[in-house]
């Protein structure tokens, strides 16, 4: 009996904790990105500052997918997923961007008069320290690079293996009610069923239904619903 009722309660458990991940994620992202654009821009790093606002686009998409699930509609998970192949494309972009561009004449000129000072002191020639350097430049955004990896190519992941349960749970909750978020009475998912299946389908709202499932079947019965529920509640 237990792992019946925990069965029947997983779909709506993934929802709300796929909501919650995304909705934190998303405004994190967005918000710490914007604040290191800004940074960017004052130490006069405009690739920094392009990258960061990138992110903040990444960050953005995230929540906008949110939202979609919000309203019970299950292309938000492709936007979710989206958003985490966006920034980790973004940020291995950058990270490679960094250490192709290292500029070893550029490095020593950039020293101050402190550090070349206190590498004399120790007889110590700035040149000999550029391997060094370069050997800093390379483990820090090759850290990065594996970081995004790991993080952004996980939670991909993460949304994509848990798609079939949101689409499951949207499917199946006949009190979610329609875009607008208005309760919407059991009779009208009663019609639907009875049209479903004796495969009675408004062609034109099959048609919308499959553009925006992207072609999956259980995604596109899931929009299907809502959009025909909507529409009979519409014409009451």
């Amino acid at each position: 009996m237990a792992q019946s009722k925990l069965t029947k309660t997983d779909p709506e458990r993934a929802m709300t904790t796929v909501r919650r991940i995304s909705l934190v994620n998303g405004w994190s992202v967005a918000v710490v990105a914007g604040l290191f654009s800004l940074i960017a821009l004052a130490f006069g790093d405009l690739l920094g500052a392009v990258t960061a606002c990138l992110v903040v686009v990444a960050g953005g998409v995230e929540v906008f997918g949110n939202r979609r699930l919000k309203r019970r509609d299950a292309s938000g998970m492709t936007w979710l997923i989206r958003s985490q192949l966006f920034l980790m494309t973004v940020v291995l972009v950058y990270a490679v961007t960094r250490i192709a561009s290292f500029d070893g004449e550029l490095a020593l000129a950039n020293m101050t008069p402190d550090m070349q000072t206190a590498l004399q002191e120790a007889g110590i020639n700035p040149e000999d320290v550029l391997p060094m350097v370069r050997l800093g430049v390379w483990i820090l955004y090759g850290a990065v690079a594996m970081a995004t990896c790991v993080y952004q190519g996980g939670l991909a992941l993460f949304y994509r293996v848990r798609t079939p349960l949101i689409e499951n749970a949207i499917a199946a909750a006949p009190h979610a009610g329609v875009a607008d978020g208005t309760e919407v009475n059991q009779e009208f998912y009663d019609a639907v069923a009875v049209e479903m299946a004796a495969n009675q389908f408004q062609p034109g709202l099959w048609a919308r239904a499959l553009a925006e499932s992207d072609g999956h079947e259980a995604r596109c019965k899931a929009i299907y619903i809502r959009l025909r529920v909507a529409e009979l509640v519409a014409q009451r």
